[in-house]
């Protein structure tokens, strides 16, 4: 009977550790299920953030193309660059404006009706955004398409209009849905009032007429001068006629100095030589005198506390001890000031410092004694240098080539008219702004505009002139190095 006892009780334990191994392999069974179905929703999970991030890139690179558009009009739609990215509306006292006289966007387009909208459900739309040869998207092919870009007006006064992108990517998952998302933003556009003139001299009321002639030689464009003028004789005014030919060589290369576009304002009298005024008969077909106060000069003047303001939010600003060196931010501490050079010098084409601030000497707004001495002797030197200091630009070296388009035919704005153009020597490639004196020293070459608030003059009787090509684009406030247009805080929106 013990024996038979012993037999079933190793069978019950033959059992139970049976059972208890296939509970055990159950257990470990449905961990594994568990585990992989974790790791395959952690998997979709990823996936899915992958694709829900590209689709917003997707989305923000369509956002960029439209302030893209409006920076180079030319780089927009067929058929809209005239319309809708260019300034529509022209006000008597500030130029071309985005906005109208009473502040309305030219923007006045709806969600449901936009000013301008494309749909890749078209074979029109699709190609247009997104075909992999010419599409406005080919470079984001391999991440997704853009689906629809809409403009239309904006819901908050004051800003420019509203911008709505919907990308679509087809996921990283096999078998995946294609996921999209619709950004919206709405643009703002900066206030930068147009230089209608190459040259502008005695902006802050006409200066008493130097004992030298006025040593500014301008192509492609206007120059404006308050007060009296007095230029060397009729030969240092070029003559204006359209068949002059368009290159970039200097007057002092030329047998017969001529020009397109180049008119001479001045808001009194026109003196040639030393002597009074010649009789108007022999005065230069394309000089104006006594144009002031009636019809007027039509002045560009930049703000002070506007350009100041926007140089600290993003520019550069500095302050301009009477140590003559330049603090940035006003630091004035010991070992932080730097030279002019060193703020202004560009080490090739293409290197721009963008708006760049020098303060008056109390950092309050420009007076006749507040305004410090600043001399400018770079090689080189690109961005928009506004200069509350009475300059003195004396260039180093031989400057640098630039590559360049002529204004277009007058009454004209194709760009098909505008001829591609290398100018060489060059020193500044921009705008020289300052409500002082300037004094020219040497031989500098600008490409760009030039605004005095005071009197230009020479250093000495060998000094030579300042020559300048004017830049067209700045007839329409388009000022290289400041934002044209931005995306306005708080309006960017994700819909889903």
């Amino acid at each position: 009977m013990t024996h038979h006892g012993s037999r079933i009780t190793g069978s019950s334990e033959q059992g139970a550790a049976l059972i208890g191994a296939i509970l055990v392999m159950l257990i470990l069974s449905m961990l594994g299920t568990v585990s992989l179905n974790l790791a395959a929703l952690e998997i979709e999970s990823a996936g899915a953030a992958r694709d829900e991030a590209v689709a917003r890139h997707l989305a923000e690179a369509g956002a960029d193309l439209v302030v893209q558009w409006f920076h180079d009009p030319q780089t927009a739609p067929v058929g809209a660059s005239g319309s809708l990215f260019g300034k529509r509306y022209e006000l008597p006292h500030s130029g071309p404006s985005f906005f109208d006289a009473q502040g309305v966007s030219q923007f006045v387009g709806t969600a449901d009706h936009p000013d301008l909208a494309y749909d890749a459900s078209t074979p029109w739309g699709d190609r247009l955004l997104n075909d992999p040869a010419s599409g406005w998207f080919r470079s984001l092919r391999p991440l997704g398409r853009i689906l629809k870009l809409k403009i239309y007006g904006p819901t908050r006064p004051g800003l420019l209009c509203t911008v709505d992108v919907t990308a679509g990517t087809a996921g990283g998952i096999a078998g995946s849905r294609e996921l999209m998302r619709t950004l919206s933003v709405q643009l703002g556009a900066r206030t930068i009032p147009p230089l209608r003139a190459g040259v502008q001299v005695g902006t802050n009321g006409p200066p008493q007429l130097s004992n030298g002639p006025l040593p500014i030689w301008l192509h492609w464009g206007d120059m404006k001068v308050m007060g009296d003028a007095r230029f060397t004789g009729r030969e240092q005014v070029p003559t204006k006629t359209a068949l002059a030919p368009v290159t970039g060589r200097s007057y002092v290369e030329m047998t017969h100095r001529e020009d397109r576009w180049l008119d001479i304002w001045v808001g009194a009298r026109a003196f040639f030589g030393r002597a009074e005024t010649e009789p108007s008969r022999s005065i230069p077909a394309n000089v104006y005198p006594r144009q002031d106060p009636i019809p007027g000069l039509k002045e560009d003047r930049w703000d002070y506390e506007t350009m100041k303001k926007q140089a600290l939010l993003y520019g550069s600003y500095y302050s301009l001890e009477r140590d003559g060196l330049l603090y940035q931010n006003g630091s004035v501490e010991p070992g932080l000031g730097r030279t002019a050079d060193e703020v202004f010098s560009s080490e090739a084409v293409g290197d721009h410092h963008g708006l760049v601030f020098v303060d008056t000497l109390d950092r309050r707004s420009p007076r006749p004694d507040n305004l410090g001495s600043l001399s400018i002797e770079t090689e080189y030197a690109e961005g928009l240098f506004v200069v509350n200091a009475h300059v003195r630009l004396v260039p180093k070296g031989t400057g640098r080539s630039v590559s360049v388009l002529s204004p277009p035919g007058e009454g004209l704005s194709s760009l098909a008219t505008r001829v591609p153009v290398t100018l060489s020597g060059i020193h500044i490639q921009g705008v020289l702004y300052t409500p002082g004196d300037l004094m020219i020293e040497g031989d500098p070459r600008m490409y760009g505009a030039l605004v005095v608030g005071g009197k230009a003059t020479q250093a000495s009787e060998v000094s030579g002139l300042l020559e300048i090509w004017y830049t067209y684009e700045l007839r329409s406030g388009l000022v290289q190095g400041m934002p044209l247009v931005y995306v306005a805080p708080g309006t960017w929106m994700e819909k889903y």
